[in-house]
């Protein structure tokens, strides 16, 4: 096996851990996504408004237009029209009702295991494109966060449902960034492998699933064995639609990704420059995201952000992200102390809770809400340079 040289210090290090998986972890590193890498070079002589018809006539089912469409882009849909036969539409309830239960608590998990994502190589291809540190930083989160209030609804993963189409649209857009990377002269595949390779769409999916529920349990989210179950398996249909190998998304089972991610946090590389930019831009555009304009309030809320993260990532991972050195003894244990009480409020006084929870979700919504998302794939590697996608 060929392992990109920024990957051979920490394979020595994951090999004692655990050789199998390190072994096939490393594997990916030099794996895109054959079948939509094929989509997206097949749609490159194309100009971008016929692409758009053709990916969404695709997404909508309008078989009229997607019959001038490319073979491949044709094979593509027909390929994940129907799920997996390993997954069920009903195995999904128990996991949405624990996220509105919970919402308040998701989405910070939500936001830190994103700082985890930051923390390794996948910033390298973030950082590149400007997505996060140019002005079209608050739209790319946005999108992100849209995604996930999307497949947290249910229905979503229907075929017609916005999750489902969101999960697609995020692997066609991660194939056609994967391509101008490759294509530039900044990416050298001998040390960093394949550009948004499979080993990272495996990683982050471990981020996203096993290591958000316990990001969420320590912010004080109380989950039963079902909910949680039926939360891995939504990640799991939702991060096969995205592209992940089913080789590395081990049937949904929790303890067998969170086991992925120590692996792959053993195989990355030490956090670095672009992961310090790109892990403090993600925290600072959180007041612009949250519509704040008080100063005043804009700094509080990238405090408390900032304290929140370093008592969940561990001071360790704080300082190499370069995080304003803070106390954080006691924070958690008074987090669930605060959510305990809640819960002690919902018995109490039902009506009130529910008005509450509303609220917040409601803020998710106003949040993520993008009046022109669309099917379009970014022309320019530059997100400056791009034009609206």
């Amino acid at each position: 096996m060929t392992i990109p040289s920024v990957y051979q210090p920490g394979y020595a290090k994951a090999r004692e851990a655990n050789p199998d998986l390190a072994a096939k972890y490393l594997e990916h590193t030099v794996i895109g996504d054959p079948v939509a890498d094929d989509v997206i070079n097949e749609l490159a002589s194309f100009n971008q408004t016929r692409v758009h018809q053709f990916i969404n006539a695709g997404m909508e089912q309008d078989a009229k237009t997607l019959a001038g469409a490319p073979q491949p882009l044709r094979d593509f849909f027909s390929r994940i029209e129907d799920p997996p036969p390993w997954f069920d539409q009903a195995s999904v309830h128990a996991g949405c009702r624990a996220f509105h239960t919970y919402s308040d608590l998701f989405i910070p998990a939500f936001f830190v295991v994103t700082l985890q994502n930051a923390a390794t190589l996948i910033s390298k291809a973030f950082y590149m494109t400007g997505r996060v540190t140019t002005g079209q930083g608050p739209r790319r989160i946005r999108q992100n966060t849209r995604h996930f209030i999307e497949i947290m609804l249910p229905g979503a993963l229907n075929r017609q449902g916005e999750g489902w189409k969101l999960s697609v649209r995020i692997r066609l857009v991660h194939a056609q960034i994967r391509r101008l990377l490759r294509v530039s002269d900044d990416w050298d595949e001998t040390v960093y492998g394949v550009p948004m390779s499979a080993a990272h769409m495996a990683l982050a999916s471990a981020n996203f699933s096993a290591m958000m529920l316990r990001q969420a349990a320590r912010l004080g989210a109380h989950l039963d064995d079902e909910a949680r179950a039926s939360f891995m398996q939504i990640w799991r249909y939702a991060s096969w639609l995205i592209g992940t190998p089913e080789a590395l998304l081990f049937d949904g089972d929790e303890a067998k990704t969170a086991e992925l991610y120590r692996v792959a946090r053993l195989c990355e590389a030490p956090p670095n420059r672009e992961s310090v930019i790109i892990a403090n831009a993600l925290v600072n555009a959180l007041p612009l995201i949250a519509g704040l304009t008080n100063p005043a309030a804009q700094r509080s809320m990238v405090t408390h952000t900032y304290r929140v993260s370093r008592a969940l990532l561990g001071d360790d991972l704080a300082d190499r992200l370069q995080f304003p050195r803070q106390r954080t003894a006691g924070l958690l244990t008074w987090l669930q102390w605060k959510r305990r009480a809640y819960r002690i409020a919902h018995r109490l006084a039902p009506r009130m809770a529910r008005k509450w929870r509303g609220k917040n979700f409601v803020f998710l919504l106003d949040a993520s809400m993008l009046d022109d998302l669309s099917y379009r794939l970014p022309d320019q590697l530059k997100a400056d340079k791009a034009s609206p996608w």
